[in-house]
């Protein structure tokens, strides 16, 4: 027969007040019912843990034992209800990768501040770091790029906020900057200029132009790096839609341009713990992300326009 933790708390209720009528009084439950309790203990234990005397309700030998380590487990159980309570209390954690963070952090936290009681912290991370935070709990949640195929794992639920094409970033003297749009192939002779490795953008750039293409000798930690080094006329490198009118302007260097119908790109989304507390806000975080998809043609970009003007 297993014991409870209400048998205990009954138990020690009554050892404080060494009285079953004071203790039942004290929590709120009949005397009938906390005495049928502790019988339920006693047997468990096979053995006797009070005694009833006219001096009132003394423990056992036995008793006195269990008491004690009564005690301590009630303890341990407040100490897990009391840490429930502070998770509670505390921002939920939103991981996000560094390829999305300066375009849709702000917004992050500012919508989670309305769907989450403590409001949304920011944590930035690579993929890899955010999937891993997530697991063993340092994470609540991550907002990134979902895997075209499959799922991160069975033990994590995700929702879509929206699919962004890719652009390319050009010198504004590059030949190909004079062209509506550019292929792959029209690539392949540029040097590709890359986000150091652990960056998914960078594994999805080389997918699409290929392990043979010729690679920068920088590999750097942000997009706004990229953008300066082809603005110098070190290489191209391709932007997600949400980047574009950060990294690039008319002026300073660079030209977008898109790649042809159907443009590579990738789905932004948001990952957390099947069962995991903030569920109900992920999902609203999601579908109010997925308003602000990025601008996707040359009409909506104002990087492209001087293109359309010429």
């Amino acid at each position: 027969m297993s014991i409870s933790l209400r048998q205990l708390r009954y138990l020690v209720a009554v050892a404080d007040h060494q009285s079953f009528r004071k203790a039942a009084t004290t929590l709120n439950v009949s005397q009938p019912a906390m005495t049928a309790q502790i019988q339920l203990l006693e047997q468990s234990l096979d053995g006797l843990v009070l005694t009833r005397s006219r001096r009132g309700v003394a423990p056992t030998a036995l008793g006195e034992a269990v008491i004690a380590k009564a005690r301590g487990i009630l303890n341990e159980v407040e100490s897990l209800r009391a840490l429930g309570v502070a998770a509670a209390a505390r921002p939920l954690r939103l991981g996000v990768i560094p390829t999305v963070a300066p375009y849709l952090g702000p917004d992050a936290v500012e919508f989670g501040g309305a769907y989450a009681a403590e409001g949304v912290e920011l944590v930035e991370g690579r993929t890899a770091d955010l999937i891993a935070g997530l697991r063993t709990g340092t994470l609540d949640a991550a907002l990134l790029a979902l895997p075209d195929q499959g799922t991160l794992g069975r033990d994590l639920e995700t929702a879509t906020a929206f699919a962004e094409s890719f652009f390319v970033l050009l010198p504004d003297n590059d030949a190909l900057a004079g062209s509506p749009q550019v292929s792959l192939h029209d690539l392949s002779e540029r040097t590709l200029l890359l986000l150091e490795e652990g960056h998914c953008l960078a594994d999805q750039a080389l997918s699409l132009c290929g392990e043979t293409q010729k690679r920068g000798p920088v590999r750097a930690a942000s997009l706004s790096t990229l953008s300066r080094l082809v603005a110098r006329g070190k290489g191209i490198t391709l932007l997600p839609a949400m980047a574009v009118s950060v990294e690039s302007h008319v002026g300073d260097g660079t030209v977008v341009r898109p790649l042809p119908d159907p443009a590579p790109g990738r789905t932004i989304g948001i990952a957390w713990r099947k069962g995991a507390t903030g569920e109900r806000c992920w999902r609203r975080l999601a579908q109010a992300l997925g308003r602000l998809k990025p601008a996707q043609d040359e009409a909506q970009i104002p990087a492209l326009l001087p293109m359309a003007a010429e």
